[in-house]
């Protein structure tokens, strides 16, 4: 291997992978980029045709322990870590101003989904408006700020970027993995130990070359690749410099390791494309694992999403059921909601979302006013009694089995004045029975997006409203009729995201919300809608996996009316290994913060659940997946130690660590939760 491709090993900085080290085996030392001689990975013999195999001689990440001299030493080595941060480096982002990621335009929306799923905190740099450089990597003090980089762009030059900048952070601690991108630099050439080749199309089947923590699922026979039989897309044949093939298929690599140093590692996933990532089981994996072994352990919820539905019930409180003839059906009452709701849920420990509308569009008086004041004999001869609604919705938030989230203010065009209107005077069997007057977000009728200023006075005054009449603070927006704004300047999503709520759904597309960042979480949280009369159509064993978000299942207010026995006929379709999940609960999670920060000898987690969109954890706990790299796990099953939640010691057994993670259960109460681990000051090592 060329010496001359080495890069000097950096002393090692607060904030970066670092820790002593005793003396090495007998084996043979690696040439490998930004590893000095005494930190290189070692290669030791292995049986005649097997191969090589990279011995890695010391943790990875995080909470590793160093070797001591010594059998034993009363003082432990302190712990350095990464920083459990990752850089997005993306090409385009269809959004100036950085706020929305979608997935009609923007080609990284699936990594960002996932990153974000699985609660990994993440930048975006982008390099059509961002210029790479130091300041992006590296800390006032030196330190790095990112554990990995994932590299998603792909263009034919890199024209004035500063690549050199991404080499010295790798050098200082910071892996690399790129993905789907032929990497057309020198420098990512040298990191990745590879040349892009040529294009390429193949149906032949993946095959693990080398056994590492990565193929580890694949070579056990878990989440094998599909059939490519008929997959004839366009793919990116690389040719390995220095690089390990960890998968192939046939001679073309798709899967390469380039160690760097201890800790330090580039790799390079060839998939066919960005979206795989969510929809196949395989190339998720590969990915997941990946990151893994870049930052050395990763953070997820401990939650069975793959078998995790969330029910909403829309269009409570709205005017419509009492004058439309297609849409017609007496309000449920306090009684309707306790027999057919509340009790069929309470049955199946299950929990549902009411979509609620507080804004009535009274015809008589041409005002906005509230439904639940609304006691009258409809034009169908149904005698509405909303303040009955009103009870029985409060006594299933009071139950626990309803979360109130927001179906808009009115569900009705906010310009109800302009031609073809005005709507308050129009023909209820000609002009006033047209759908789009039913649409908040976007004027349907007229062909036009509803004006920002508009959507955000509807949205606050559902807000104010929905803690007034059911003192609770709704997280989610659903918007009427799928309908909503979404230009740049209009997008109801990113308005939704201003005004504080942290889900937003508008029946085909469910979006994350911060104030920050709006990302559409498309192939991660797949969404059906169904009815009484719809549930034949169902048909659950056809929907995709989804092992990282949950189902969520919209119906109508209307089902339960028409059909008392609609709960448990819905219930009894569903697969029997399929549990309900809480709106609010969901929003929770997917927006704890997690870090990591070094602490004098040991090493802790942060989960930080604020009183806003974490208002849940108040009063319930939350469970959470580590994800050891094996070097990590290796290192501390064979070490003493003490660990801590909150200050308060915790137990971790050997047999803990015969297993890839561990789980973190965190006490109720909103703030910052630590767990933490250090090496026990009065135990020997082994």
């Amino acid at each position: 291997m060329n010496d001359s491709a080495k890069l000097p090993s950096p002393p090692v900085e607060p904030g970066t992978l670092g820790f002593e080290r005793d003396s090495l085996q007998p084996a043979e030392p690696v040439s490998s980029l930004g590893a000095s001689e005494e930190d290189r990975e070692l290669i030791a013999a292995e049986p005649a045709g097997a191969g090589r195999r990279i011995v890695a001689t010391s943790c990875l990440l995080l909470l590793c322990f160093a070797a001591i001299s010594g059998a034993a030493t009363a003082t432990p080595p302190a712990i350095r870590s990464k920083p459990y941060r990752v850089l997005l480096v993306v090409e385009h982002w269809s959004d100036p101003y950085g706020l929305v990621v979608n997935s009609e335009t923007d080609k990284f929306q699936p990594v960002a989904a996932l990153l974000k799923a699985w609660s990994v905190p993440f930048d975006i740099l982008r390099l059509d408006q961002q210029h790479l450089d130091a300041s992006y990597l590296f800390r006032r003090s030196g330190g790095i700020r990112y554990g990995a980089v994932i590299w998603l762009a792909d263009p034919p030059s890199y024209g004035e970027q500063d690549l050199i900048s991404l080499e010295a952070a790798t050098r200082a601690g910071t892996s690399l993995i790129i993905v789907d991108s032929r990497f057309l630099d020198p420098t990512l050439d040298k990191l990745l130990g590879l040349k892009f080749k040529d294009f390429y199309t193949s149906t032949d089947t993946f095959r693990v070359t080398r056994e590492h923590y990565i193929t580890h699922d694949i070579a056990a026979g878990k989440n094998a690749p599909s059939a490519q039989s008929h997959d004839y897309s366009d793919r990116l044949w690389v040719q390995p410099t220095i690089a390990e093939v960890l998968i192939a298929q046939g001679q073309h690599p798709a899967l390469t390791l380039n160690q760097l140093g201890l800790g330090i590692s580039a790799l390079w996933l060839g998939s066919p494309n960005l979206s795989v990532l969510c929809e196949s089981s395989f190339w998720r994996n590969l990915f997941f694992r990946s990151l893994v072994w870049s930052l050395g352990y990763v953070v997820v919820p401990n939650v069975d999403y793959a078998h995790r539905i969330i029910f909403e019930l829309d269009d409570w409180g709205t005017a419509d059921k009492g004058f439309l003839s297609y849409w017609r059906y007496l309000e449920p009452s306090e009684e309707t909601i306790r027999q057919n709701l509340i009790v069929p849920l309470q049955q199946h420990h299950g929990i549902a979302s009411a979509e609620v509308n507080t804004g009535y569009v009274d015809r008589q008086s041409k005002r906005v006013v509230s439904p639940w004041i609304q006691r009258f004999t409809d034009l169908y001869g149904l005698h509405q009694d909303y303040a009955s609604t009103r009870k029985g919705l409060k006594d299933a938030a009071d139950a626990g089995v309803l979360d109130i989230e927001s179906h808009g203010w009115t569900h009705m065009e906010p310009n109800l004045e302009s031609p073809p209107g005005p709507w308050w005077t129009a023909d209820l069997a000609g002009e006033g029975s047209m759908v789009g007057w039913y649409a908040e977000f976007e004027d349907q009728r007229r062909g036009e997006e509803v004006p920002a200023v508009t959507q955000i006075y509807h949205m606050k005054r559902s807000l104010e409203e929905l803690q007034e009449d059911f003192g609770q603070q709704a997280l989610e927006l659903k918007p009427g009729n799928n309908s909503w704004s979404k230009s740049q300047f209009n997008n109801t999503a990113g308005l939704a995201a201003r005004v504080g709520f942290g889900l937003f759904h508008g029946d085909k597309a469910t979006y994350y919300l911060d104030h920050e960042l709006v990302i559409d979480m498309a192939d991660v949280i797949p969404d059906f809608n169904s009815g009484y009369d719809l549930l034949g159509d169902l048909n659950p064993e056809r929907w995709p996996d989804h092992p990282d978000g949950p189902v969520i299942l919209g119906f109508h207010d209307r089902d339960i009316a028409l059909d008392h026995n609609f709960m448990e006929r819905l219930f009894a379709v569903l697969p029997t290994n399929y549990e309900t999940f809480g709106t609010n609960q969901y929003i929770g999670i997917i927006h704890t913060e997690v870090k990591s920060s070094a602490d004098g000898d040991g090493l802790q987690l942060t989960f930080t659940q604020d009183s806003h969109y974490c208002a849940y954890f108040a009063n319930h706990s939350s469970s959470w997946r580590l994800w050891l790299s094996d070097p990590l796990r290796e290192q501390l099953a064979g070490s003493h130690l003490e660990v801590s939640i909150d200050g308060k010691p915790t137990r971790i057994k050997t047999a803990d660590l015969d297993h890839e993670d561990l789980t973190i259960d965190l006490p109720p109460g909103l703030g910052i939760h630590a767990w933490k681990v250090e090496a026990a000051r009065n135990s020997k090592e082994p």
